[in-house]
């Protein structure tokens, strides 16, 4: 990125976060100490996990479809974060949410994704995509609408160029990463929906070569 561009690209982030900072009230959530009480309902678990991964994936900076091909204006970027948390609202509440929800990281984070992408796949790759799966999972506390869990999400970046002439993405393609950090989950059922409340660091990662959990080398 040119002197001129970064320096543009700081301006305009200071602007979204002006008209993005109408902050949504949140509850401080911390984990359950009791033991599991018993295993989730059927049917509940798989959401668990769904809330999870989706909450993980949406850590990764990518964009949206209708963002494909466009200049990051001060538009786009409102645009881009507002549905960002929007979708984080889906799998997110409390503590989770509020340490999560779209800032400067947000947008300096698809800025250096996308300048990564153009290094290995060639100028005007973006991010289009993230998928998160399981890689790790063990429950540690809880029982009826509080779960805490112990998991690794190993995410899968997608990429692609967009095509102006033919309006569709050319090049598509993913990225997978190998390592995973593990973090300790709180979910909460909250309408009938679970939602990750709050998370902590376990110091542990997960590898998709090697069983089980080691040691963070990061």
């Amino acid at each position: 990125m040119s002197r001129r561009s970064s320096v543009r690209f700081v301006v305009l982030a200071a602007v979204v976060l002006t008209v993005a900072a109408a902050s949504v009230g949140c509850a401080s959530s911390a984990p359950s100490t009791a033991d599991v009480k018993s295993s989730p309902a059927p049917g509940a678990a798989p959401r668990l996990k769904a809330a999870v991964t989706r909450f993980t994936a949406l850590l990764e900076s990518f964009r949206p479809p209708k963002l494909y091909g466009k200049e990051l204006t001060v538009v786009h970027c409102v645009s881009f974060m507002k549905g960002r948390d929007a979708e984080l609202e889906q799998v997110a509440a409390g503590e989770a949410f509020a340490q999560e929800r779209s800032g400067w990281s947000t947008l300096a984070g698809l800025v250096r994704q996308e300048q990564q992408l153009a290094i290995s796949y060639g100028p005007g790759t973006e991010a289009t995509g993230c998928r998160g799966d399981v890689g790790y999972w063990r429950m540690l506390s809880g029982g009826g609408d509080e779960y805490v869990v112990r998991a690794a999400v190993l995410t899968t970046l997608g990429h692609g160029r967009w095509d102006p002439a033919h309006q569709q993405l050319t090049g598509t393609g993913s990225f997978q990463y190998s390592e995973a950090m593990a973090w300790d989950y709180t979910l909460r059922r909250i309408d009938g929906v679970w939602k990750v409340v709050a998370r902590r660091f376990t110091g542990l990662s997960f590898t998709r070569s090697v069983p089980g959990l080691h040691p963070d080398s990061a």
